[in-house]
């Protein structure tokens, strides 16, 4: 199968969550086939350390080498309009390459692989920061960031996360979400005993 096959195929999936990966797979290993490395970001990286409950339009990429993205995107047949990249005939695939840097550590990013590709995520606690930040800063709700916790208690590096929180001024919001998760976890252990 060829690669726009593969592609339209991948935007012809049902389930969003899916889709946004199959078709990050595709952008990021053409993407680093030039040398350039990707990380899926923001809403998209929300959506899946939520497991689609949180559902967003777009795929976000940041790229370290944002050269590339041009011939790669246009050679994949996405169009660009204003920066953001759409596939014509298949309106329910946009993807936007927000400026970098990568607002988090590159070697914390996760790998999810799929067959020969595979694409980065950027980590539970990085992410977590994202939106902690958006809470204090744009008054976002801070419902995403509690349900985050909870999914993913129990491997969230928690020194990392609160020195991180501490750096970019928003440790009262993470504070704030871990207690909160923390007693929603303890509720689900009861209701599974």
């Amino acid at each position: 199968m060829g690669l726009c096959e593969e592609l339209k195929q991948a935007a012809q999936e049902q389930e969003p969550l899916k889709r946004q990966l199959k078709v990050a797979l595709i952008i990021s290993d053409e993407l680093e086939k030039c040398g350039s490395v990707c990380v899926m970001v923001g809403g998209s990286a929300v959506e899946f350390y939520t497991l689609a409950n949180y559902l967003t339009r777009d795929l976000d990429l940041v790229a370290n080498r944002p050269d590339d993205i041009k011939r790669v995107m246009t050679a994949l047949g996405f169009t660009n309009d204003h920066g953001t990249w759409y596939l014509p005939e298949y309106p329910q695939v946009v993807v936007e390459f927000p400026p970098g840097p990568l607002d988090g550590q590159w070697d914390r990013v996760e790998v999810i692989q799929e067959g020969d590709k595979k694409v980065r995520i950027i980590s539970v606690e990085d992410i977590l920061i994202d939106r902690a930040s958006a809470v204090k800063y744009w008054n976002d709700p801070d419902e995403w960031v509690k349900y985050m916790m909870v999914g993913h208690y129990e491997r969230i590096d928690w020194n990392y996360l609160t020195s991180r929180a501490k750096e970019m001024n928003c440790d009262e919001i993470i504070t704030r979400s871990k207690r909160w998760a923390r007693l929603k976890r303890k509720e689900i252990e009861k209701e599974g005993q």
